[in-house]
């Protein structure tokens, strides 16, 4: 790891700190659109003010993937009619207005409208966009770390701000301040990046491949077999995830301060992991780093059931956040890999949108399993499975890739 820091600082120092300027600014984006995982935070004041039931309260957040679904699926589109600077432009609005809106929604419609789609929307068009940029400007030039370090940025962001907004509830006494004040740094943040952010010379592209649209790339046997893979994998930790602090109490009869704990070092496990993931891709290949990843995650979910002590749990869950961050981490490098740079919002929108419908799904499992039988076991087997066949997915999938290219040439 310390020679691939070096290597990505000698290649920041030849730019003249422009490559530094890229990743600093494409990770706060990042940062900006993790305030989508501090809604559980607002939960109970939204609540207490409006009034209402937990099914309403949350919403904004499950409404909210809808509106990231959306946006992940037309971003290139968008980018084709308005241009970076422009869409870059349209998402500094909707990111500060949706949260200036939701600080100051008088009722719940508002506040759903606002920060579930305006921000929401607004949070699909900065992710993508920042994640593809950081591939664009680094290819060839470590982009394995690079993404990584820009990806990490989204768990950094739920690790840091989550005590900070619980802190400025309590200072401010509103939950409505911590909207505002952040809805500040949104604007500062996208403000910069309209100004400096640019799509890297087309001479660095060798040889562009011909554009694709959305239903050519959604139509390809590529997209469906790696789509099907991050799905399916996706699966087993957004049902770990998704139910962990609950999990950890029920299978270890620990304290919830100390089921918080384990949520903790996932998070951490997650921004090492990413950064780590993206430089092993460098040198074994991205779709080997995958594959090993996958390989070592469908072990542990086949054993997972047979954690019933806290270290075993956290090894289990630590290994989840490491599937998580190889999917997050290498989808773009897979996109721009196989579809060539000039189509990477084309292609990594749309395996975005297969990860987020794992997320959503997973936890529904878990739920369903918890709530059918009293137990989230019976759920974590059947999301195992999914990821077995996930694995054997991406096995097809890389097999495909190459008889192609053997074809090709």
């Amino acid at each position: 790891m310390a020679s691939d820091g070096e290597s990505l600082r000698s290649e920041v120092a030849a730019g003249g700190g422009r490559y530094l300027v890229i990743v600093v600014l494409c990770s706060l984006i990042i940062v900006i659109t993790s305030i989508k995982h501090l809604w559980s935070i607002f939960i109970p004041y939204v609540e207490a003010e409006f009034m209402i039931t937990r099914s309403v309260s949350v919403l904004p957040f499950s409404l909210l993937n809808v509106a990231n679904i959306l946006g992940f699926l037309s971003t290139n589109y968008l980018k084709d009619i308005l241009g970076l600077r422009k869409l870059l432009a349209v998402t500094t609005a909707l990111m500060t207005l949706g949260l200036v809106l939701a600080a100051a929604s008088p009722n719940v419609g508002v506040l759903i409208a606002s920060f579930a789609f305006m921000y929401g929307l607004g949070h699909s068009f900065g992710y993508v966009l920042a994640v593809s940029l950081g591939v664009k400007w680094f290819q060839g030039r470590r982009a394995g770390v690079a993404t990584g370090i820009i990806v990490s940025a989204y768990s950094l962001g739920i690790l840091t701000l989550s005590p900070l907004t619980t802190y400025l509830i309590q200072y401010f006494r509103s939950w409505r301040a911590p909207l505002l004040i952040y809805s500040a740094a949104a604007f500062a943040v996208m403000a910069a990046s309209v100004a400096v952010l640019r799509e890297p010379s087309q001479q660095r592209v060798v040889a562009a491949p011909p554009r694709l649209g959305l239903a050519e790339v959604i139509k390809s046997k590529k997209f469906t077999l790696i789509a099907t893979a991050l799905f399916l994998t996706t699966l087993f930790d957004g049902l770990i995830v998704g139910n962990l602090v609950p999990l950890v109490e029920e299978v270890t009869g620990v304290d919830p301060m100390t089921a918080s704990l384990v949520m903790s070092i996932y998070s951490a496990i997650a921004i090492i992991s990413r950064v780590a993931v993206g430089a092993v891709s460098e040198y074994s290949g991205i779709l080997r780093t995958l594959a090993a990843v996958y390989a070592l995650a469908a072990a542990n979910a086949i054993l997972f059931s047979s954690y019933r002590n806290l270290p075993l749990i956290i090894l289990g869950t630590s290994i989840s956040a490491l599937l998580f961050s190889a999917n997050i981490t290498l989808t773009p490098l897979i996109a721009s890999h196989i579809w060539g740079p000039e189509n990477l919002e084309a292609t990594y929108g749309p395996l975005l949108t297969a990860m987020v419908c794992g997320v959503l799904v997973g936890p529904i499992i878990g739920g369903l399993s918890k709530d059918l039988t009293g137990s989230y076991y019976p759920g974590i087997t059947l999301a195992a499975v999914a990821l077995l066949l996930g694995t054997l997915v991406l096995a097809c999938a890389i097999k495909y890739l190459r008889n192609i290219t053997t074809h090709n040439s």
